[in-house]
């Protein structure tokens, strides 16, 4: 009994021990690091234009069309083509519409060229179809001019 009694005292001594020497050693706790990336809009770029119907332009949407406009690369080194930018106008009102595309400045590389393809879809139908190759300036594209021709 003696012997338990005093192996207790010794286990209870160790781990007050213990915990006071844990208690000197300051620990910094487990933080979040906040990383600051750049911001994303440096690196968006704008391509605004306008898209019109053939040479009449005279087309009157419905509401059940779509102008698909798709914004592609072609890389210089390789000749691949990726599409960069996709978006869909629906509910336009009349010709001419105007646009905005917004894409990535890092998916362009120096000497790639751009290609803006629109479609015009009708029931998912395709009724007109246009594209224009883009020419770049110091801040990214002038602005496209495109006119659809119906299909």
């Amino acid at each position: 009994m003696k012997r338990s009694a005093a192996f207790c005292i010794i286990l209870i001594l160790l781990l007050v021990l213990a915990s006071c020497a844990t208690t000197g050693v300051e620990e910094t706790p487990q933080r979040f690091s906040l990383v600051q990336t750049k911001s994303t809009e440096s690196s968006t770029g704008l391509l605004k234009g306008n898209v019109n119907y053939g040479a009449s332009g005279f087309y009157f949407p419905t509401t059940s069309d779509i102008l698909d406009i798709s914004l592609l690369k072609t890389d210089s080194t390789t000749g691949l083509v990726t599409e960069i930018s996709h978006q869909r106008l629906r509910n336009f009102q009349k010709f001419p519409i105007q646009f905005t595309v917004r894409y990535d400045n890092a998916d362009l590389n120096e000497g790639d060229t751009c290609t803006l393809i629109v479609t015009l879809l009708m029931d998912d139908q395709i009724r007109g179809q246009g594209l224009v190759l883009l020419k770049r300036n110091s801040t990214g594209f002038e602005e496209a001019e495109l006119t659809l021709l119906s299909v």
